[in-house]
């Protein structure tokens, strides 16, 4: 692949990726500044904390994850190795969490990331993250350590099925870094605890 397409194609990722589509959300259907609620954040989860519905939450959420799916997706869709899609990966990540629209400040990256596996492993993607998303939330108290135990999760998988890409082993170490550093005022610094053992001291 010309070098220059992947360049061009990168920093064209990067604009799109800055777009805040939560915040334009917030301010187009709820008529606030999403960034005033919650965290700060201008990401999806604070369009429901502004008082929107699921759909619209739903709505920010499917439009964040867009701006990643499709620019690494249609590419490795039409045959770019995943070394010549990893700096669209972390382009559209950088994108989202220093938008060049918003002095830099943008949010976490999660549904981004999510974006980014989906557009590489297509259905293998969509079925496994939300369900390991899923089984986490429900086992672990704190939110980060859902994420981040689901990212092992993937990683896992990735070692049982792409052990021949080294690319998108590295992808996924960038994107775990990346994850790492947005969510590193919540709760990573200390163990996860177990829902189940909470509950089950409280009877």
């Amino acid at each position: 692949m010309n070098p220059l397409i992947i360049i061009g194609w990168t920093v064209a990722t990067y604009l799109i990726a800055s777009i805040p589509f939560a915040v334009i959300v917030g301010k187009v259907l709820l008529g606030k500044d999403i960034r005033d609620y919650g965290d700060g954040n201008p990401g999806a989860t604070n369009v429901r904390r502004a008082g929107g519905t699921i759909l619209q939450y739903a709505f920010a959420l499917f439009l964040d994850m867009m701006k990643s799916l499709l620019p690494v997706g249609i590419p490795y869709a039409m045959g770019w190795t995943s070394w010549e899609v990893m700096p669209i990966a972390f382009a559209a990540i950088l994108g989202h969490m220093f938008p060049i629209y918003m002095q830099f400040k943008g949010g976490k990256a999660i549904a981004v990331s999510g974006g980014i596996w989906f557009g590489l492993l297509l259905w293998e993607g969509m079925i496994l993250i939300p369900i390991a998303l899923i089984f986490w939330y429900k086992v672990v108290n704190e939110d980060e350590w859902a994420i981040m135990l689901t990212m092992l999760t993937l990683f896992a998988y990735l070692l049982i099925t792409r052990f021949s890409e080294p690319a998108m082993l590295l992808i996924w170490i960038g994107n775990l870094m990346l994850l790492i550093y947005t969510h590193r005022k919540g709760q990573l610094t200390k163990p996860p605890t177990l829902r189940f053992r909470n509950d089950s001291s409280d009877n």
